[in-house]
């Protein structure tokens, strides 16, 4: 046994006794980094009128070069071997100019109802085929619905962002969609582009608003909810520039989608509780801070920076399955828990935990780059399966002793084997060690991900 597998050898026995009694426990909510957005105002013209009846971007932070490391070496300097940029950050992928910013729509038909800087006052309900020109303000005393199939149009006149057309709700907004016949919003373009028209704003709207079974496309922000209270069910947001943006807000949001957007959603100062929704393909995929995020079977897949981005939140992430993205949960000064989920397949580190106390637990850690980074030692990690990782099952980046007891790392495997798949004190002195014993002697139970998960 060479000195440094004995060094550790000692240390991980010394340890292993603490590791009994340790009980999955349940955590609360995070919150992802909240980044800057397009800077368009809703800025409504209000013009009363009776509603018509039946109607470049700064860079990423900089991030070290990756170089090979053979197995088994002790492993190249912390330096060299960086999974993810600056403590925090993520690898967010640089905000694009919309697409359709600049693109006009064609005339609405002569037989259309063209709604135009409306203020609805009273309680209305739109049905049918229904065109938005400028913005439409919901009065914070009327109540706005839409029946099933309903199709909202928004058109452009004018090219640039302060001239996007939308929907301000400071009232009440019940949209009624059904699975067969969903209420959609988009533009009055054939194939929407993301930036055509603004969106869907709840401002200061306290009130019971429901969103079922719709789909908005196309808009700068799908839905933008600042002070406001919202139910979803099926709702699907794609092709926008965020899909979903809440402020000082409450949020349920059930079996959706959020797909092909620049950020899938952003919170800030927030309460949301995300469960069965899918994020997928979206450049980010959701970003919080000072926030409350409770995830139940939710998947983030494809994003081409960060999957979870969250910072000075409490949150509770379980059955979630991250997968395929360029770093997969980012928690900086978070506490809570990750329990039951799949982290697979990011192509750089899987979990990355810094001033955070979150419990990683009954979970798969497998094909990440690195599969968890950590920068101290708050966290813990525990009945969990690490396997299959590019670089190193658990890189300890800081100098405080991480707790990683209780764990399976494959079949066979003993303390002094892991050397190479971890990084610590024993590669570097500046290091703390990554504690290890006891080792898992069978593969734990881990939970199947539900449909929405897979």
């Amino acid at each position: 046994m060479t000195t440094n597998h004995a060094r550790r050898f000692i240390r991980i026995m010394a340890c292993g006794l603490a590791v009994a009694g340790f009980g999955i426990l349940a955590g609360c909510a995070t919150l992802a980094e909240f980044m800057g957005r397009w800077h368009v105002q809703p800025v409504p013209v209000e013009t009363p009128a009776t509603t018509p009846a039946g109607a470049s971007v700064a860079e990423s932070p900089v991030v070290a070069a990756e170089r090979p490391v053979a197995q088994g070496s002790a492993g190249p300097s912390p330096e060299q071997a960086l999974p993810v940029p600056a403590v925090g950050a993520g690898v967010d992928t640089p905000r694009r100019t919309l697409p359709g910013l600049d693109r006009l729509a064609p005339a609405a038909p002569a037989s259309a109802t063209v709604l135009r800087n409306l203020l609805i006052t009273e309680d209305t309900t739109w049905r049918g085929e229904v065109a938005v020109e400028g913005w439409v303000r919901v009065a914070p005393q009327a109540t706005l619905t839409l029946e099933p199939g309903t199709v909202v149009r928004f058109r452009r006149t004018a090219p640039g962002g302060a001239s996007a057309p939308g929907l301000l709700v400071q009232g009440r907004l019940v949209v009624r969609g059904s699975i067969d016949t969903p209420v959609r919003f988009t533009s009055a373009n054939g194939t929407p582009l993301a930036g055509e028209w603004y969106g869907i704003v709840l401002l200061a709207s306290e009130k019971k608003n429901i969103i079922e079974h719709c789909r908005v496309e196309g808009a700068v922000m799908g839905l933008d909810a600042s002070y406001s209270t919202l139910t979803m069910n099926g709702a699907s947001f794609n092709s926008c520039g965020t899909g979903v943006r809440l402020a000082e807000s409450v949020v349920t949001f059930a079996g959706g989608e959020v797909s092909g957007c620049e950020v899938g959603m952003e919170l800030d100062g927030s309460e949301i509780d995300l469960r069965d929704v899918l994020l997928n393909g979206n450049a980010d995929g959701l970003k919080a801070r000072r926030s409350s995020l409770y995830m139940v079977g939710v998947r983030v897949a494809a994003c081409e920076g960060t999957g979870i981005n969250a910072s000075d939140t409490r949150l509770k992430l379980e059955g979630a399955v991250v997968e395929g993205c360029e770093s997969g949960i980012v928690l900086t000064e978070c506490e809570g828990s990750v329990l039951r989920s799949l982290v697979a397949g990011n192509r750089r580190a899987g979990l990355h935990l810094s001033r955070s106390g979150v419990k990683l637990s009954g979970s798969e850690i497998t094909r990440n780059h690195v599969g968890l980074r950590v920068e101290d030692g708050r966290g813990m990690a525990w009945g969990n399966s690490f396997s299959g990782n590019g670089t190193y099952d658990i890189y300890n980046a800081g100098s405080e002793d991480f707790r990683a007891m209780a764990n399976w790392w494959g079949a066979g495997q003993l303390p002094e084997s892991l050397g190479s798949r971890l990084y610590d004190g024993d590669d570097d002195p500046g290091r703390g060690m990554v504690l290890v014993g006891p080792l898992l002697e069978s593969v734990p139970l881990l939970a199947i991900p539900n449909s929405v998960a897979k």
